[in-house]
């Protein structure tokens, strides 16, 4: 039993019928002008809105679920850092964006962990089985994606964070990361350097191979030789990353570097910092990033910026439209990196 707490008794919930006669009009005016405003003019729309927010009216989600048949949540698969040096940015402000857009919808998303390295469709296959979310939301996109292939052949609405090699058409969100790499690159041969190191992740993941092409096309414009020996493909922590480039700048000198995310940067940051001692202000370095980071780190950096939030939001509205029944060919969309040099 719950205890009382002096001066605070259960509200009764307000219904459409206590709206309805407040304002005098039907339940059925009511309904439409909460629901989508269907036939219904737009100043009684407004009047309805008004009047339900004064009256305290809360809609019964449980009813709708029952209703419609929905579960009325989206599931989000998003890798997560398994370190605790600089944390992530990266999945937090996806999340960011996909709650700013669902905000004023009846969805909740439910966020489940990927692990780097694994298939992750347990929780995929979850949902195939027994339903648990109306549509998905998956990141760190494989070429051959077994999830993807298993959402595909169940029907089951979703939109990735990224691009597959698949025959088969699906929604995504994706930054152009080819072009990403390619203008980080590019920005360093202005900038007069000419040992360019690209520290990257696993190149099973798609974006990692797309922004591979991209930095070889950059030194191949500028007449500049590729050099396997200046690739490293990394684990996503900081850690890693310092290693990588205290052994890079130890062995092959490199003069700049373009780093994938935030978080490689801060490592290969260190490990220069480390390795190259007095050196190290003359390195260059260029990071694909969501944030503003390289504004108050006191170094000097190339950033090929694209907001993680606007990423979220984007991925929440491909969702939203994909469950309306939308076209997944339709619901495809590349976005461009911004380049910020250094002031």
């Amino acid at each position: 039993m719950r205890r009382p707490i002096q001066g605070l008794q259960d509200p009764k919930p307000v219904t459409l019928k206590d709206i309805a006669d407040h304002l005098g009009v039907s339940v059925t005016t009511v309904a439409r002008s909460l629901k989508d405003g269907h036939k219904i003019g737009p100043e009684m729309v407004q009047r309805v809105r008004q009047a339900a927010d004064r009256l305290g009216y809360v809609r019964n989600l449980d009813g709708v679920k029952l209703r419609t048949g929905k579960t009325l949540t989206i599931l989000a698969q998003f890798a997560f850092p398994q370190e605790e040096e600089v944390g992530d940015a990266g999945a937090l402000g996806l999340l960011a964006g996909i709650h700013s857009r669902l905000a004023d919808t009846d969805y909740t998303v439910r966020v489940v962990p990927a692990v780097i390295g694994e298939n992750n469709l347990k929780a995929v296959v979850d949902v195939v089985r027994s339903r648990i979310a109306d549509g998905v939301i998956l990141d760190h996109i494989q070429p051959q994606d077994d999830r993807v292939k298993l959402l595909l052949e169940y029907g089951i609405p979703f939109v990735t964070y990224g691009r597959t090699e698949l025959l088969t058409q699906h929604a995504y969100f994706d930054i152009d990361n080819e072009f990403a790499a390619w203008q980080g690159t590019s920005a360093m041969i202005g900038q007069g350097h000419r040992r360019i190191a690209l520290v990257d992740l696993d190149p099973a993941f798609s974006f990692v191979q797309q922004r591979l092409r991209g930095y070889r096309r950059a030194l191949q414009e500028a007449g500049l030789p590729f050099d396997p020996a200046l690739v490293a493909h990394v684990q996503p922590d900081p850690a890693a990353a310092r290693e990588a480039a205290q052994r890079l700048t130890s062995a092959d000198n490199p003069d700049a570097f373009v780093c994938t995310n935030e978080t490689v940067y801060l490592g290969v940051r260190a490990g220069v910092r480390s390795a190259a001692a007095g050196h190290s202000q003359r390195v260059g370095f260029s990071v694909r990033t969501g944030t503003n980071i390289g504004a108050y780190l006191g170094s000097r950096m190339t950033a090929s910026h694209y907001s993680r939030i606007r990423s979220g939001y984007q991925l929440a509205e491909l969702l939203l439209q994909r469950l309306d029944g939308r076209p997944a060919d339709e619901l495809q969309v590349l976005a461009r990196t911004e380049l910020r040099e250094p002031s």
